[in-house]
């Protein structure tokens, strides 16, 4: 239903849409098991949304928007490659969907603590965990990249990990969370 309201500006566009770009990505994570494939979904959307733009109603919050067409997305591109079996039903990504938008206050303040417990990590904590999870790099590389053994680096990432979901398990129970 197009919308009477005053058409949305390139640059309002543009800021609203990078303002939900990362929440955009991780809704689809939710939903695809591949990453590059979720990757291909979000530009999808944003083309999508682009091309729609003038549709958007400026009253309404515009993440709910996008998110509709970033789950009507995932759908069809579970039904284009007819990877159901493999992956997830389509009542599965129904129900993953509904289950995301309902914990999405939780999972940002999950996201906020978990930052600012990174920050309380040492700095080499902060780089491994960066070069392994931001850069992809397997432990193996990393191990070869240290002088290390992959059996030690396993152990110092589980603890760096383990200290994280400390950090943010406390940081939540002191703002309510748990």
């Amino acid at each position: 239903m197009v919308s009477m309201a005053k058409e949305l500006s390139s640059e309002d566009f543009a800021a609203l849409y990078s303002a939900c770009h990362l929440d955009l990505l991780r809704y689809v994570l939710t939903l695809l098991p591949d990453r590059v494939q979720a990757e291909d979904v979000v530009q999808e959307v944003a083309r999508l949304l682009w091309q729609k733009r003038q549709e958007y109603d400026p009253a309404k919050p515009f993440w709910p928007w996008a998110r509709g067409f970033a789950r009507f997305e995932v759908l069809m591109l579970l039904r284009h490659q007819n990877i159901r079996g493999k992956y997830f039903s389509e009542q599965l990504v129904e129900q993953l969907a509904e289950e995301r938008v309902a914990n999405e206050e939780q999972l940002s303040a999950q996201r906020e603590a978990l930052a600012g417990c990174l920050q309380k990590l040492d700095e080499p904590s902060r780089e491994l965990l960066m070069l392994r999870y931001g850069r992809e790099l397997t432990v193996q590389q990393l191990a070869e990249q240290r002088g290390k053994s992959a059996n030690a680096l396993y152990l110092t990432l589980h603890r760096i990990r383990q200290t994280l979901v400390d950090c943010v398990n406390r940081t939540l129970r002191i703002d309510g969370w748990v």
